[in-house]
């Protein structure tokens, strides 16, 4: 993506968020977006992005690059491009569009068009009923679910990462941050190392309420830090279906591989999880680079 594109799309952003996310209806009004959106494809547009509902590639989660099913980016016009920008916008907070495109210019490495080559795919058509949006290639995934009674009640894969390790800074010092508050260190350090996207062991780390005050309030202030880059309705959404599955009371929170005294980008090589059933969130950083991943099954198991 240009640079041009970029600014006039934040800006475009930045001035649709206020009015579309304080929508009494996100949901319909969501669908509605993206409903827009197919509808401005062409024939064989549609065939590519729009997938079976039930497909099974709608829960990939892979870091790697590559290929993906759906449309790229860069196959788009200008106007299909603002109608896709404009579903973001309900998606991903302004901060979470910089993200965004900084994770796509560190990966494109030769500069042009960062977005271009990432994926934008329905499976189901928001048309007729239950459909996922997404937006996918590497180090970027952001799913946002609808379902046909109105209601999520799952989200995600989101796959977040960089290389090399730059961003995230906040996410990477506020876990740094909860474990300088906690007091049985020795409990919640695990010496194998945590793979970001994957469930986590019931038996891993300690339960949260077992934490300090201290280290309790860190870690629930990371995981605002982690919520920052989506919009108002949807971090409710993620908080509710949160607390639908246990919430703080269920969690449970690991540190792998080594304690996080430093970060990536100076050689740190730790992970962090907090898991409950049903949903993960994690930060992975000893293959020398950042994953992250946050993600909520539909049936909470």
């Amino acid at each position: 993506m240009s640079f041009p594109f970029v600014l006039s799309a934040a800006v475009f952003l930045l001035a649709l968020t206020d009015e579309l996310v304080s929508a009494a209806d996100f949901e319909s009004t969501f669908r509605k977006e993206v409903s827009t959106f197919i509808g401005s494809l062409d024939e064989d547009q549609r065939a590519a992005c729009l997938h079976d509902s039930g497909d099974q590639r709608r829960w990939e989660m892979r870091y790697t690059g590559g290929n993906r099913p759906g449309i790229r980016i860069s196959q788009l016009n200008d106007d299909q491009r603002a109608l896709m920008v404009k579903v973001l916008s309900m998606v991903l907070s302004p901060e979470g569009w910089k993200m965004a495109n900084a994770v796509a210019f560190q990966d494109a490495k030769e500069g042009g068009d960062a977005l271009g080559k990432y994926w934008i795919t329905c499976f189901g058509d928001p048309r007729k009923g239950d459909f996922a949006f997404r937006l996918a290639e590497h180090h970027l995934t952001i799913v946002h679910l609808e379902l046909a009674e109105g209601e999520a009640n799952e989200f995600g894969p989101i796959l977040l990462g960089a290389n090399p390790a730059t961003l995230w800074k906040q996410d990477e010092l506020a876990l740094m941050h909860a474990w300088s508050l906690v007091k049985n260190e020795n409990a919640l350090l695990l010496g194998q190392r945590a793979i970001a996207s994957e469930p986590m062991n019931e038996a891993d780390g300690i339960d949260f309420t077992s934490l300090n005050a201290e280290a309790q309030k860190a870690i629930q202030d990371a995981w605002v830090k982690r919520l920052r880059i989506f919009t108002e309705p949807i971090q409710q959404k993620i908080n509710r279906l949160h607390e639908q599955r246990g919430g703080w009371q269920r969690s449970r929170v690991a540190y792998y591989n080594e304690a996080p005294s430093k970060r990536c980008i100076d050689g740190g090589r730790w992970d962090f999880k907090c898991g409950l059933p049903g949903m993960v969130w994690a930060f992975e950083s000893s293959r020398g680079h950042i994953h992250m991943s946050l993600w909520v099954s539909a049936d909470g198991e």
